[in-house]
């Protein structure tokens, strides 16, 4: 009987192998009894040559596998100033990005959304305070993006710029916005993750970056696009991006914010999403949210936009989850920097020094012209839906605001929104205070100022961006009054 034993130990492998060399053949004939052919002489055989005892064995440690995170960025980029956080999907925690270059006095985690040129190097994130005479400074750029596509709101106060394109000195040609932009973000994305691989040496990063528009310029294909591919280049140019940089960087950012091809929602990590849904995202699916109309008023520096929702449950999905459907959104060229134009006005001063007393509050604030644009901005957004009869039922247009942005922290400015009836019978109710995330690193640094934190919050708070965009909420009817058929008359 023939046994087959089957050795899974190296060891033992190598051992048996060693053992059958030293066996001699039984049946073989050597080489010293072979017969020498004639006329040559006898040929030694060579020397036998003996295995080592032990061969040198390789040892294959088996490799510690990595550690992985998943980490989504949220990036509010703002009229004036840009905010980013991140969430570590691992431990569902938050931390806000700070900014050591940030020279002005105030929270470190404001980066001006500004570009300057200078030298023939384009600096990103430097404050007024630090732009020379021969410099070329642009701020607002966030409107300098939106000005092609919405010509009321070309606002930006940059001389060099005007509907979206802006004139380098020394060239006769226009640069579209939409490339400096890119540049900017550029930068934001490449100090971004160079501190998170510091933070997480020995860790297998997963990024994903979702950034933030405002939502009625979503809703249009051709503008989604535009931001979509100036986010693209950004996303592009981070690794060949410093601050400063040679101006000679702008040739491909125009490029590639023109012309760049964005690969599918699957195949890419970065994602445009709506900015004034990303600042109650984390209330929309708490418990605390309600089948119920909300609005929002986000008061930023350069920009106000006016935002209305009802959060009903999707019937027709498992578990019937909250959806979010958009009503009705506004964008104006309106915010802080015409409170503190009408401030230093009143109260004889420049317009740094209006901006610092209305933070100080060392004066009480009166009724500005900019509060009633701002209403009334409220009001025709409100008179929209109306208008198309999104909503009938009067349960449903009972609604809660949040008032959300530094311009929302101005007393004046909340009475002028309190009025509890709006066109088309809207009452408002209560205007409700944002939640500030238990999991949010030095939460009692950040909770006094988390009104500006919100949008980016919200943008880091998930990847699952479902909500029904105007066009897609049909208008409302009446039923049809009840008449009884001819067998019941």
């Amino acid at each position: 009987m023939k046994v087959i034993l089957k050795i899974r130990s190296p060891f033992l492998k190598r051992w048996f192998s060693f053992l059958a060399s030293k066996q001699a053949p039984s049946e073989q004939t050597s080489p010293l009894t072979q017969p020498e052919p004639e006329g040559r002489p006898p040929v030694l055989p060579a020397p036998a040559s003996e295995p080592p005892l032990f061969e040198p064995t390789k040892i294959l440690l088996p490799q510690a596998r990595r550690e992985e995170k998943t980490i989504v960025i949220g990036v509010d980029f703002g009229t004036s100033t840009t905010k980013v956080m991140w969430q570590d999907l691992n431990q569902n925690s938050f931390e806000v990005i700070e900014w050591p270059e940030v020279r002005e006095v105030g929270p470190k985690f404001l980066l001006p959304s500004t570009v300057l040129l200078r030298d023939g190097c384009f600096h990103f994130g430097v404050s007024e305070s630090e732009v020379r005479n021969s410099d070329l400074y642009l701020k607002s750029l966030k409107l300098c993006a939106l000005c092609p596509w919405t010509s009321v709101i070309c606002c930006c106060g940059n001389p060099a710029a005007h509907r979206g394109a802006v004139c380098l000195p020394g060239s006769q040609e226009s640069i579209p916005a939409t490339a400096l932009v890119s540049l900017f973000l550029a930068n934001v994305f490449r100090q971004v993750e160079e501190g998170l691989q510091r933070r997480f040496p020995e860790v297998s990063l997963t990024l994903f970056w979702n950034v933030s528009c405002p939502i009625d310029h979503l809703d249009r294909k051709d503008l989604r696009s535009s931001w979509e591919r100036m986010t693209g280049a950004a996303i592009e140019l981070r690794h060949q991006i410093s601050n400063p940089v040679p101006a000679d960087i702008l040739a491909l950012a125009t490029k590639l914010a023109s012309s760049l091809i964005p690969p599918p929602k699957e195949e890419r990590n970065y994602f445009v999403c709506p900015e004034t849904l990303a600042a109650v995202k984390s209330f929309l699916e708490s418990h605390k949210a309600e089948s119920k109309t909300y609005a929002i008023v986000d008061v930023g520096a350069g920009t106000t936009e006016v935002s209305f929702f009802f959060n009903g449950r999707a019937m027709t999905e498992p578990g019937q989850p909250f959806r979010p459907s958009c009503l009705a959104d506004s964008t104006q060229a309106i915010g802080g920097v015409n409170m503190d134009l009408e401030l230093a006005e009143l109260w004889k001063c420049s317009v740094l020094e209006a901006r610092r007393q209305k933070e100080r509050a060392r004066h009480p604030i009166p009724s500005l012209k900019t509060f009633q644009e701002i209403r009334s901005q409220y009001w025709r957004t409100c008179g929209e839906i109306a208008k198309h009869k999104k909503l009938i039922s009067p349960d449903d247009k009972r609604f809660d605001l949040f008032l959300i942005g530094g311009g929302g922290r101005l007393t004046s400015l909340r009475k002028a929104l309190e009025v509890r009836t709006l066109p088309g019978n809207f009452v408002l109710e209560t205007i409700r205070p944002l939640d500030v995330p238990e999991k949010l690193q030095d939460r009692s640094r950040f909770e006094s100022d988390y009104d500006l934190l919100a949008i980016a919050c919200g943008l880091a708070s998930s990847l699952d961006w479902q909500y029904y965009q105007r066009d897609e909420v049909e208008p409302m009817h009446l039923p049809l009054k009840y008449s009884p058929s001819f067998e019941e008359q």
